[in-house]
């Protein structure tokens, strides 16, 4: 997330490639989208906050009377040297094209006065920003649009705008802060507390960043919550806040910026175009956002599902066709609709477009969730599979004997996150990537399909039943479950985890469990549009970490960051008739 104005350089390149492929001065019988180059003004000013703090402010017109359209992000990310002067491509190339643009630097960042606290100013100083613009004389229209932290600036005053705002474009932003940060008690340490190290402006010496294991010794660190303080030399009480408050409805996230956040959604009364990415950190949260709409709102809203990771990359490349996986390339898309919308005052079609992986086809829907038509239920057996001996067998017929499979979990020595749906700073390691071989570790359990004779068209979340006991007062669980190709090749679909104290309870607080008890876990995995090729099979792996996509469980009950020692579990999964452990898939038949 920090890549210092990546998503700026990053949609500016993309558009620039998209404009400059129009070569025709006029408008052709086939768009409505202006192609003559305007030429365009820079003004570089500064607009008051909503403290009275300066905020620096880049505005492009386009050269002429207006009033003009124009578009609106508010950004914490800089460059050196890009934070005055007529350098913001994207900038030029909207203004060129007759919708006026206008990026301001958050609080404390990029020249801007005032201390920067992340997400705590963005409202106040937003609406300062986007009132200041409206009542100016050179605005006729207003949108609003951004990506990752950008997205936040303009999700965090969507309910209080100005009548001249016509639309909304974001990308890649929940706005359920507890949800990106945590599932069932465990800290989504690669994205989270990467992002703290790199932005937090309290510390002034970066700690050096390996590019394959980028912080994990910082991220590993006992207690988590001294970590800031012993290891980079300065006290983040924002960061404090996210690591110890662990349950869904302690006041720190029901008040304040999370609250509002949270709430904002249910009364927005533009339209919007909201985009996701099936390997995006934000994902759920981002879901969350088009499904608290208002039906009317809905209406004239979108929502875009695409198979890609939150830098726009691509996954999986290595086993399916992707051709199409691009047909909506989000920068082209989000200019034709702003312009649309904002500058021709269009009122929009809602729809929901999702990327199904596999089929590499985009389908249109009404409705998300999309419903689906039939679960496909796998339960797991102690039989050897025929395929694989280090592996055993998920059935679609319910198992007539039991059984208990057994491995020990040491937080010492965790599994590694391979492939990911909320990774960010492991790069290498995020999206859908190929899985180690069955048995490269003795505390994983191995489990193999047989191959399905017809494409399995997966279609929401993947739902898993499992049965275990433990011998801590406290442990973890994880589940995955993997496309594998003939040769044997595999590469992760999505992956489950929960605890002991949060089971079947995540929006609760902790609960105490007794070693050795049997208890049922019902776990859910981030929803998927995904078909597996007939031939192919399923592999699900369990075992008890997934580091550093998820922070490591001590095997202690209490809050993870303040634990200070870990020990290890003796882990048994429970499966057959008495306690028929299994993973139900969500289908639907298309063509």
């Amino acid at each position: 997330m920090k890549k210092t104005g990546f998503f700026i350089c990053l949609f500016s390149l993309l558009l620039i490639i998209y404009l400059q492929g129009q070569k025709s001065s006029q408008t052709t019988a086939n768009s409505e989208l202006p192609l003559e180059s305007y030429e365009y003004v820079y003004i570089d000013t500064i607009v008051k906050g909503g403290s009275g703090d300066n905020l620096v402010t880049r505005i492009y017109l386009p050269k002429g009377e207006g009033p003009w359209p124009v578009v609106i992000t508010r950004t914490p990310y800089f460059r050196e040297g890009q934070t005055t002067g007529d350098n913001v491509a994207q900038g030029q190339q909207y203004a060129q094209r007759g919708l006026g643009y206008i990026q301001q630097y958050c609080r404390g960042k990029g020249g801007s006065e005032g201390i920067y606290e992340p997400n705590i100013y963005e409202r106040e100083d937003g609406l300062a920003l986007v009132n200041w613009v409206a009542d100016q004389s050179w605005c006729r229209s207003i949108g609003l649009f951004g990506a990752s932290y950008m997205a936040l600036t303009s999700w965090i005053i969507a309910d209080s705008l100005p009548d001249k705002v016509k639309g909304i474009y974001l990308h890649h932003y929940g706005v359920d802060r507890h949800l990106s940060a945590y599932k069932d008690g465990l800290f989504r340490q690669d994205i989270l507390t990467g992002w703290a190290i790199d932005n937090a402006t309290e510390i002034t010496t970066k700690p050096p960043r390996d590019r394959n294991e980028p912080y994990y010794n910082e991220a590993r660190y006992m207690p988590q919550k001294e970590m800031d303080v012993d290891l980079l030399g300065a006290e983040l009480p924002w960061y404090r806040d996210w690591i110890t408050h662990t349950d869904y409805y302690d006041p720190y996230w029901q008040s304040g910026v999370w609250a509002q956040l949270r709430n904002i959604p249910s009364q927005i009364k533009v339209p919007m175009t909201i985009v996701a990415g099936l390997f995006d950190h934000h994902l759920e949260g981002t879901l969350k956002g088009y499904e608290l709409l208002p039906p009317e709102t809905k209406k004239n809203s979108r929502l875009i599902l695409g198979s890609w990771n939150h830098s726009y990359q691509i996954t999986p490349e290595e086993i399916h066709d992707t051709q199409h996986a691009k047909d909506i390339e989000v920068s082209t898309d989000q200019f034709e609709w702003l312009y649309r919308v904002v500058a021709q005052e269009t009122i929009p079609r809602g729809e929901v477009q999702a990327y199904f992986v596999g089929a590499d086809k985009w389908e249109t829907f009404d409705t998300w969730p999309i419903p689906s038509q039939k679960e496909m239920t796998y339960f797991l057996t102690n039989t050897i599979n025929a395929a694989n001996a280090k592996a055993y067998t998920v059935s679609t017929n319910k198992p007539t004997s039991s059984a208990e499979l057994k491995f020990i979990y040491d937080p010492q020595n965790p599994v590694m996150s391979v492939g990911g749906e909320t990774l960010f700073n492991s790069s290498a390691r995020r999206g859908s990537r190929q899985q180690p071989e069955i048995g490269y570790r003795e505390d994983i359990l191995f489990f193999l399909s047989e191959a399905v004779d017809k494409p399995l068209t997966i279609s929401g979340p993947i739902k898993a039943t499992i049965y275990m006991s433990s011998d801590c007062e406290d442990t973890s669980i994880t589940y995955k479950v993997s496309e594998v190709m003939p040769d044997g090749a595999a590469y992760n679909i999505r992956s489950g985890i929960t605890t002991l104290g949060y089971r079947n309870n995540r929006f609760g607080n902790r609960q105490l469990y007794t070693p050795g008890e049997i208890v049922a876990l019902n776990i859910e995995t981030l929803p998927v549009t995904w078909q597996i090729k007939p031939g192919n099979r399923l592999r699900i792996d369990i075992t008890s970490s997934n580091f550093p996509e998820y922070s490591i469980h001590s095997n202690y009950a209490g809050v993870w960051s303040e634990q200070t020692q870990t020990r290890k579990a003796n882990q048994t999964i429970y499966a057959g008739n008495e306690y028929p452990s299994h993973i139900s898939i969500p289908t639907i038949t298309r063509q």
